[in-house]
């Protein structure tokens, strides 16, 4: 894939090189925090405050061939999510993490970060995707009707971010407290969610809350913050062992350092964009010492 002769003007902290696979990405290198982005999908594979421990988790097994989805970072769900509200859409979670996006600009930012702005347009849909690398990780995902065929078909959007932990088992998820949500294992809608979330098998819960989110993880001494922005949904996901072992992409042991933590607009909450009007989901992660 080429990555476009008008190659956006780039700050001496960011580079535009091959990475795994041969694939084209943006590594970033700023006073405030580090991130690698995948043109491939516009995936964000890692990033790490400056001082800190990486925050983002992708796979070592995930593929870099330009083609599969990559297993880990920050996969960009759209148009829809899963197989989408109809139930029969494909490919799973859409096209927006498999497609060839266009990095069209990065610009240093007050405070010793980067912001990197993506552009993809596909099947009557316009997305903008901007994300900001510092002390905290913003990410802003912009999805405007252009036409197209599939103008009455609803969108959704997900955030898909891979949170790093030192031990799943241990770590604690509050913010979603009260909150009603689709349990995806058992497919029971409407379960309410009662004191903080703990991981003690397969995970995959839609919540109807957007409110923030509190990871702690006592194994790593870190508290880590999922602010959604316009999120009607989270998503909290983990395979579990049974679940990891049936991914070729993932080792079967890798469950136990990640968890998934979802700013999302999916399901009951998915919008018809008449030509012209939008989505916006926004994500804002934040790390703190316990």
């Amino acid at each position: 894939m080429s990555t476009h002769a008008t190659r956006p003007r780039l700050p001496r902290t960011t580079a535009l090189t091959p990475g795994r696979g041969g694939q084209p990405r943006l590594l970033i290198d700023a006073p405030a925090g580090s991130a690698e982005i995948y043109l491939h999908g516009a995936h964000l594979t890692a990033w790490t405050p400056r001082g800190g421990r990486p925050v983002i988790f992708t796979s070592r097994r995930a593929i870099f061939d330009g083609a599969a989805p990559i297993r880990g970072g920050v996969p960009l769900c759209l148009p829809w999510f899963g197989a989408g509200v109809s139930g029969d859409r494909r490919p799973s979670h859409g096209w927006g993490r498999i497609s060839p996006w266009q990095l069209s600009s990065v610009q240093s930012r007050p405070g010793g970060g980067v912001q990197a702005l993506f552009t993809l347009e596909r099947d009557g849909i316009a997305a903008l995707y901007s994300v900001d690398v510092g002390e905290e990780l913003g990410l802003s995902l912009s999805l405007r009707r252009t036409g197209g065929p599939g103008a009455d078909e609803p969108v959704e959007a997900a955030l898909h971010t891979y949170l790093a932990v030192g031990d799943v088992t241990a770590v604690e998820v509050a913010g979603l407290e009260g909150a009603t949500y689709l349990d995806k294992v058992t497919g029971q809608a409407g379960q309410v969610q009662h004191g903080p979330l703990r991981i003690t098998g397969q995970t995959d819960r839609v919540y109807a809350s957007g409110a923030p989110v509190t990871l702690t993880d006592p194994a790593l001494g870190r508290r880590v913050s999922v602010i959604g922005v316009g999120a009607a949904n989270t998503v909290v996901w983990n395979p579990w062992s049974a679940g990891a072992a049936a991914l070729t992409d993932l080792d079967d042991d890798e469950f136990a350092s990640m968890l998934c933590v979802e700013s999302a607009v999916v399901g009951d909450n998915a919008v018809r964009l008449a030509p012209g009007e939008s989505l916006s989901l926004g994500t804002r992660i934040t790390v703190a010492s316990l």
